[in-house]
């Protein structure tokens, strides 16, 4: 299909000009990482390694952290060409991309990280957020959740954009991200397995993953129709998108309390006294003035009236859809929807297969680390369905292997012919907590919100014990995909 632009909407096969000058640039580095292992290529046969990180709140983001630093630190991370990750995993990404040299300081970010974990969180900050969002037209649960219930929890309000990112995306320095979300209206109706299904964002593009349809980052909730911008809105801040993409922390059940006892603790703390309050510590309001308090009361009186409203419809992740009237997609029905819904990709697949096995990123070896809660192989399953039912190639999955997962092992290599490795990790397993697995599981929940200093330094532990105790594994399966990737291009000739 013939790369097509209208008004910075994009339907093509191809990669973003910015993805496609991200992983140039970073095959240099790749290409000096292989050869400092005595692997000897040039920068156009470096194999792309893409490392997945999967949902799990907290847990994952700080798995994250740990899973990269020790990378780093057996010099393995210079490898990796992708980083794609799925709720709170992208929470970890977001914050390390602030950064144009976050590769090369892992170490302080994650001292900064626990700091950050135990800071002050500002409600009259959020709430200001909360306020202004509120007067938009496409208010949803979104704006609460992540001005509120991921702010308490990170404590940190990030005003940038993704736009922001490109610079530590572009350089060479860092593997280029991938922020996973899923269309709710798609995957209701065609489920996890349908590509249309499937959105993603980097610091150029938003897309369509089935429709090959993207739009600019920085146009990306601008009022389109028939390709053509009719109102431009101001760029999303990470604080929103970080609530887009992780708004599966919980149950429905669950979320609808979180929610529910965040709203009255924002009323009892705005206009009542002496709140047992939200957990962490919290800057709270000062007396307000008479003036103040009749805007208060309005602002209050919205956002109470369209959060309710929206528990009701349980309307999430509310945008302006950039291909409304648009054609050249096969898709009629999309193209009728001026709003469009997207949502925590973990409700999907909780670790972002789709995106990475997207045949333009040619990926060779995927490094699947599972934080997610129950069954550490669903993910892995859902993959080889996914694959199935796409056509996708991908290696072949031995079921008995699969049934451990109450008692996992620490690494499982799967391999095929004309497919890419996976080496996919169970979080907690008989090796880094022997006797425990159950107990960490249920000890670090996803749904968990505060972390002392301990249970911090005991789950990044965790994560770095998995690739430490595999790195000759990992080292190994680079050198059979170089090694399967000469005889493939021997062949050829």
């Amino acid at each position: 299909m013939p790369d097509r632009k209208n008004e910075g909407v994009r339907i093509s096969q191809e990669l973003s000009e910015g993805e496609k000058r991200g992983t140039t640039h970073r095959k240099t580095t790749v290409k000096k990482c292989l050869n400092n292992f005595g692997i000897s290529c040039n920068e156009d046969e470096v194999p792309h390694i893409a490392i997945l990180g999967a949902g799990g709140g907290l847990r994952a983001m700080i798995a994250l952290q740990g899973t990269l630093g020790e990378l780093q630190n057996h010099g393995l991370l210079d490898s990796v060409m992708y980083l794609c990750g799925v709720s709170g995993s992208t929470w970890c990404m977001s914050s390390l991309y602030k950064h144009w040299d976050w590769s090369d300081k892992l170490l302080s970010l994650e001292e900064r990280m626990y700091e950050m974990l135990l800071s002050t969180w500002s409600l009259p900050k959020a709430m200001k957020m909360l306020e202004e969002a509120a007067k938009d037209e496409n208010y949803s649960l979104t704006d609460f959740w992540a001005y509120t219930v991921v702010y308490g929890m990170l404590h940190e309000l990030d005003k940038g954009s993704l736009s922001d990112q490109r610079a530590a995306s572009e350089n060479g320095k860092n593997p280029y991200p991938i922020y996973a979300a899923v269309d709710e209206k798609s995957f209701n109706k065609l489920s996890e397995n349908s590509a249309d299904t499937w959105f993603e964002f980097t610091p150029h593009e938003a897309s369509f993953l089935g429709h090959r349809a993207s739009v600019d980052i920085k146009y990306f909730g601008s009022e389109f129709e028939g390709g053509e911008v009719k109102r431009k809105k101001e760029e999303m801040n990470m604080s929103y998108l970080q609530g887009l993409w992780g708004s599966c922390i919980g149950s429905k059940e669950e979320n609808i309390e979180f929610i529910k006892d965040m709203l009255s603790f924002y009323i009892i703390e705005r206009f009542g006294s002496n709140s047992a309050g939200f957990s962490g510590n919290v800057e709270r309001f000062s007396t307000p003035s008479t003036g103040d308090e009749e805007r208060s009361i309005i602002d209050i009186t919205r956002i109470v009236h369209k959060t309710n409203k929206c528990l009701l419809s349980w309307k999430w992740g509310s945008i302006n859809n950039f291909l409304y009237k648009i054609s050249g997609i096969n898709s009629a029905e999309l193209m009728e929807d001026k709003i469009i819904s997207l949502i925590d990709a973990g409700v999907a697949i909780n670790c972002a297969y789709p995106l990475i096995l997207c045949p333009e990123r040619k990926v060779k070896l995927i490094l699947s680390f599972d934080y997610g809660p129950g069954d550490p192989f669903k993910t892995l399953k859902q993959a080889v369905e996914y694959c199935r039912q796409n056509s996708i190639p991908f290696p072949e999955v031995d079921e008995n292997l699969l049934r451990e997962e109450n008692n996992p092992s620490d690494v499982y290599i799967f391999r095929g012919e004309n497919a890419p490795t996976v080496m996919h990790f169970p979080l907690f397993n008989k090796v880094n907590v022997p006797g425990h697995v159950t107990d960490s599981r249920f000890k670090f929940s996803p749904v968990r919100f505060v972390y002392n200093k301990e249970d911090f330094s005991k789950l990044l532990q965790a994560a770095k014990l998995n690739v430490s105790n595999n790195k000759d594994k990992i080292l190994q399966e680079i050198r059979h995909v170089m090694a399967s990737s000469n005889r493939s291009n021997l062949y050829s000739l």
